[in-house]
């Protein structure tokens, strides 16, 4: 009971909730939060039940790394008071944390309900829009709550590092610089305007945003991690690799420390060992139940539906607005729709259950996957609808067995750059993402993603149409074509054009700035001036360059 006890002697009964209450209102008074979360946490433990307790006890919880306790005292607290905006607010960061922003932001649409004002509310969700993808939406939401708190730095920041993504020069300057003004130690203000001067070839200038960051001692290890990327970048473009690599590797080692915790646990099968499990079951499999699929009575909503799968940094975003820009396409950006069938590749004897399914037994996922479509904003009603997300590609068994109609788009691109891009780009934190944070792990990663695609191809009946990065940089009007044709469409000149419409959609992908400029020809060999560094994994990259074709 230290906690409560310590500096207030004079207990001589056991606590009682008011005890800790009272404890925790004077050190919230006293400035001392810290202190107030661990009263919290110790009444929590103790069995007492109070929203204001058990809100306190949720970030003391989320500040441990302790994500499943804090959303049960978060649950909990809603139980005890459903209209709390505090308790709202606590359970909706959970969330957050816990990497499931879309199931925070009806949680944060409630506390907003309650008190339409709330600055901490308005910038929760922004956060929660930020994470679920919802980039414009995400703007949006920082500038509702600036609008409330004109004088948050924080906000600006946020607006800034948007801006910057998206290539928007000029506002993430004005804000960025806005911000830095306010708190010199807005960090992703500081990123944001190093990643327009990165842009700009003014590297000295981007060195300077980030040097500051890497020298503060308050700057979190997840913040110096980024900073070192980013310090890449400049290395990279003043042509250093060797420093540049260095820096990648820094930055690889960072994040791996700040997430080890939550993707590394006994138990918990890494992303690695999925695709391994999975190839190692269909090399054994009986292809007929994968091949004579039935739909039953169920029909697709659309002429095509179509997925995009391959490899993270294979070109799959430039592809994905190329395509988007046909007027008969609707295209969807990165998003888990498939999420409801993935217990038959989780759970143990999944694959076998899926395996024995066929026709109106699978309609409920079906329905499941369009369901999710509508709720991230998306309608099929066009006559192609296109589903990218890269990794799908390890999914594709129950692409197969759920939409055996559909069409496969299998992005490509020389393995060295797809391996190299993926070790020095900065991704949303997934169990995927995880694999790429060092050279040898991005390797392997892409080694079993490939090996596994390769497998079913073999032993899926889906049609497939390959599709090379360099073709379609060096030859567009020729590889849109056969696209096209593959597709069931007529090409369309609008293609061409897919640069400003870019920039009128959310594209949450390192390669967001670069697709919303057009076609970027210098993409293509990005890894010969780091040959030397990737020498460790040429061993695992040759087989897969002899077998598509790439030469040296």
């Amino acid at each position: 009971m230290a906690a409560v006890s310590s500096g207030s002697p004079g207990f001589g009964r056991p606590l009682q909730l008011q005890d800790y209450l009272n404890a925790a209102q004077r050190a919230l008074a006293a400035g001392d939060q810290m202190r107030a979360l661990a009263i919290a946490g110790e009444a929590a433990e103790k069995g007492f039940e109070h929203p204001n307790l058990l809100t306190l006890a949720v970030y003391h919880h989320l500040n441990l790394g302790r994500f499943g306790d804090a959303l049960g005292l978060a649950t909990r607290a809603r139980e005890l008071a459903p209209r709390n905006v505090d308790v709202l607010n606590a359970l909706g960061t959970v969330l957050v944390r816990q990497n499931r922003p879309r199931d925070a932001l009806p949680v944060f649409d409630a506390a907003l309900r309650q008190a339409p004002g709330q600055f901490i509310t308005h910038f929760n969700k922004a956060n929660a829009l930020e994470l679920a993808s919802e980039l414009r939406r995400a703007r949006d939401q920082f500038l509702r709550a600036l609008a409330l708190q004109p004088g948050h730095a924080e906000s600006m920041a946020r607006i800034a590092h948007l801006a910057s993504q998206r290539g928007d020069a000029a506002e993430a300057r004005e804000y960025g610089g806005r911000a830095l003004r306010l708190d010199p130690n807005q960090f992703f203000a500081s990123f944001a305007l190093a990643a327009v001067e990165t842009a700009d070839k003014n590297y000295a200038a981007a060195e300077q945003f980030l040097l500051p960051v890497l020298r503060n001692p308050n700057a979190s290890p997840n913040v110096q991690a980024i900073a070192h990327s980013m310090m890449g970048d400049v290395l990279d473009g003043l042509q250093r690799p060797a420093e540049a690599f260095a820096a990648y590797t820094r930055a690889g080692d960072g994040f791996r420390a700040v997430y080890a915790p939550q993707f590394i646990r006994p138990g918990l099968e890494t992303a690695l060992a999925r695709a391994q499990r999975l190839t190692a079951f269909f090399r054994d499999a009986d292809p007929a139940p994968w091949r004579a699929v039935s739909t039953g009575t169920y029909t697709a909503p659309v002429r095509a539906h179509v997925f995009l799968v391959g490899f993270p940094r294979s070109g799959t975003t430039l592809l994905e607005q190329v395509l988007a820009a046909h007027p008969d396409v609707v295209a969807m950006d990165e998003r888990n729709c498939l999420v409801d069938a993935y217990e038959f590749v989780l759970e143990a004897g999944g694959l076998e259950r899926l395996a024995a399914l066929d026709g109106a037994a699978l309609d409920p996922w079906r329905a499941r996957y369009w369901k999710r479509v509508a709720e991230a904003g998306f309608s099929p009603a066009r006559p192609v609808f296109i589903d990218k997300m890269p990794l799908n590609s390890v999914l594709l068994c129950l692409i197969a067995k759920l939409f055996p109609d559909a069409k496969i788009l299998f992005a490509l691109r020389d393995p060295r750059d797809v391996v190299f891009s993926c070790f020095r780009r900065r991704f949303g934190m997934t169990q995927q993402m995880f694999e790429l944070l060092t050279l040898e792990g991005t390797a392997a990663y892409y080694d079993a993603v490939m090996t596994l695609s390769d497998l079913y191809r073999g032993v899926l009946k889906l049609p497939v149409c390959d599709t090379r990065y360099e073709d379609l940089v060096t030859d567009f009007t020729g590889e849109t074509a056969r696209l096209c044709a593959f597709l069931g469409l007529a090409p369309d000149p609008g293609m061409a054009d897919f640069a400003p419409k870019a920039q009128a959609r959310n594209i949450d992908t390192p390669s967001a700035a670069q697709v919303a400029q057009g076609l970027f020809t210098q993409g293509a060999g990005q890894w010969r001036a780091y040959e030397v560094a990737l020498k460790p994994v040429m061993a695992t990259l040759s087989p897969w360059l002899a077998r598509y074709g790439y030469k040296d």
